[in-house]
């Protein structure tokens, strides 16, 4: 997530998606392959990455900031008792 920080996840997600879908068609419409199909392959990197942060990553460390938070506040507990 330190890569990226101006944009949020989810814009980047479109961006990444969009730029791949330009790419795309920029390989069907014009002569330059070579560099389209680089393009096309470096785009589709980022927006399987950008899905799966979304998707997957930052409710992970969602839940495990609640069940770290949790953790303290047991541990509070069982000192204050």
């Amino acid at each position: 997530m330190t890569r990226f920080l101006a944009i949020s996840p989810q814009s980047q997600c479109w961006l990444f998606h969009i730029a791949f879908v330009l790419n795309v068609v920029g390989m069907m419409l014009t002569d330059m392959w070579l560099p389209m199909v680089v393009g096309t392959i470096i785009t589709t990197y980022l927006s399987v990455d950008a899905w799966v942060r979304l998707r997957y990553v930052l409710p992970l460390k969602k839940e495990l900031r609640q069940v770290q938070h949790e953790l303290d506040n047991l541990r509070q507990q069982q000192r204050d008792q």
